[in-house]
C-alpha cells in the first residue's frame, strides 16, 4: 500500500482551521481574563471600603471624647499652616484659647478636589499610634497624694501624658506643681491636682510625648498624591485622606485610606430645639462646641468612587450623580464631565449615617 502525505490544499485547510479555533480560544481567554481582572479590581475596592468606612466611623462615633469644655484660661496650639493644602489646616483651629470642638468642616472648600468638603474631627482617641491617647480613667486623692486609676484596657504608665478635667463642667485643670505657666498636662502617676479636698477629675491619655493641645485631632480630605498613585483610577479623582495632626509640630501626618474618590460630601443631622429629634439636616454646623455637642445627633457622609478600573466600552451613562440628605434635601450635583473618559468607569455613590456617641449633649 503506498503512503501519501498531505496535499498543499490540505495543509492550508488545516492550518486555516487551527487558526480559526486558536482565534477563537484566545478570544474567550481574553474575555475571561479581562473578566478576573475586573472582579479583582472590584474586590480590592470593596475590601479598601471596608476598611476605610470603619475607621471613619469609628472617628465620627469618637468625636468629643475626652475634649474639655473649658480651657481654664490656658493657650494651646494647633495644626501648623500649610500653604498647600486647601483650606489651610489652620483654618479649622480652635487654638489658642477657644474650647475644641467635636467637629470641624469646611463646605465644597477643598477647590484642589472638585470643592468637596474636608472634615475634621477632635477627641483624646484620635491619635491611633499613641499608646498613651487609648488611656482613659479618673484621679482620686489617697494617703496624701494623688492617684491615677485606669478605666481602659491598660494601666496609665510615668510618662503617658495625659490631661484632667473637671467631673460637672469638664474645665481643662492646671498642674499646680508649675506656677510660673498654665500647664495643663500631665506625665507622672501621683500628679498636683490641687489641696486633696476629695474631689474626682476624668483623666484622659493624650501622648507619648508632650502635647501641644489637650486633645487629638484627625482630618479627613481629597487630595491627589504627587506620586504613587494607582493606574486603575481616572486620572483626574483623587484619595480619601486620614490625617493625624503631629502634636509635636502642629503638621499633618496624612495617610490615604481609600482610592479612586471622586467626591467627599457630609450632611449635619441637627436637633436645634432640643426635643432629642433631628429637626435640621444640611451643612449648617454650628459654630461653637457648646453648639455642636448639644445639637449635632447624626452625620451623613457620601463618597463618589470608582467601582474596579477603566472598561473598554463605555458602562456608565450618566453625566453626574446628585446627592441628597436624609430629608431629601440636596447637598450637590457632582459633575462627572469633568473626569476624562467618565463613560469608561464604574461609579458608584456611597452612603453611610454615624451617631456620635462622644459630644456629651448635657451640660450638667
Amino acid at each position: 500500500m503506498k503512503n501519501q502525505g498531505m496535499t498543499l490544499i490540505e495543509l492550508l485547510v488545516t492550518i486555516a482551521i487551527l487558526i480559526i479555533v486558536l482565534a477563537a480560544v484566545f478570544t474567550s481567554y481574553l474575555t475571561v481574563l479581562k473578566s478576573h481582572i475586573q472582579q479583582s479590581s472590584i474586590a480590592e475596592t470593596n475590601i479598601e471600603k471596608a476598611i476605610a468606612l470603619e475607621i471613619l466611623r469609628k472617628d465620627i462615633e469618637m468625636a468629643g471624647f475626652g475634649l474639655p469644655w473649658y480651657v481654664n484660661g490656658t493657650s494651646y496650639s494647633e495644626a501648623d499652616t500649610a500653604s498647600n493644602y486647601t483650606p489651610d489646616p489652620s483654618s479649622f483651629n480652635d487654638a489658642p484659647g477657644d474650647p475644641p470642638r467635636g467637629f470641624a468642616f469646611s463646605d465644597n472648600g477643598n477647590t484642589n478636589a472638585s470643592n468637596s468638603d474636608v472634615l475634621v474631627i477632635k477627641s483624646s482617641i484620635a491619635n491611633i499610634d499613641s499608646k498613651a491617647a487609648k488611656k482613659w480613667g479618673y484621679a482620686y486623692y489617697s494617703s496624701s497624694q494623688w492617684n491615677i486609676k485606669s478605666l481602659s484596657s491598660e494601666e496609665f504608665n510615668g510618662g503617658d501624658y495625659y490631661i484632667a478635667l473637671t467631673v460637672d463642667d469638664r474645665k481643662l485643670t492646671l498642674n499646680h506643681s508649675i506656677t510660673s505657666t498654665n500647664i495643663w498636662h500631665f506625665n507622672t502617676l501621683t500628679p498636683d491636682l490641687g489641696n486633696g479636698t476629695g474631689e474626682v477629675f476624668l483623666v484622659f491619655g493624650i501622648d507619648d510625648s508632650g502635647p501641644s493641645m489637650p486633645f487629638n485631632r484627625v482630618d479627613y480630605y481629597l487630595k491627589r498624591p504627587d506620586d504613587s498613585f494607582p493606574d486603575r483610577c481616572n486620572p483626574d479623582i483623587y484619595e480619601l485622606y486620614r490625617a493625624e495632626i503631629n502634636q509635636g509640630n502642629g503638621k499633618r501626618n496624612p495617610q490615604p485610606i481609600l482610592d479612586c474618590v471622586a467626591d467627599f460630601q457630609l450632611a449635619f443631622g441637627l436637633d436645634t430645639n432640643g426635643d432629642g429629634i433631628i429637626d435640621s439636616w444640611g451643612n449648617n454646623l454650628p459654630s461653637s462646641a457648646e453648639g455642636i455637642r448639644t445639637q449635632v445627633k447624626q452625620l451623613a457622609v457620601y463618597i463618589i468612587y470608582q467601582e474596579g478600573q477603566k472598561e473598554d466600552h463605555p458602562v456608565f451613562g450618566e453625566s453626574s450623580i446628585d446627592i441628597s440628605a436624609p430629608d431629601g434635601s440636596p447637598i450637590k450635583s457632582v459633575d462627572l464631565t469633568n473626569f476624562s473618559n467618565y463613560q469608561f468607569y464604574r461609579w458608584k455613590l456611597l452612603q453611610m449615617r454615624v451617631n456620635p456617641l462622644n459630644l456629651a449633649p448635657e451640660e450638667r
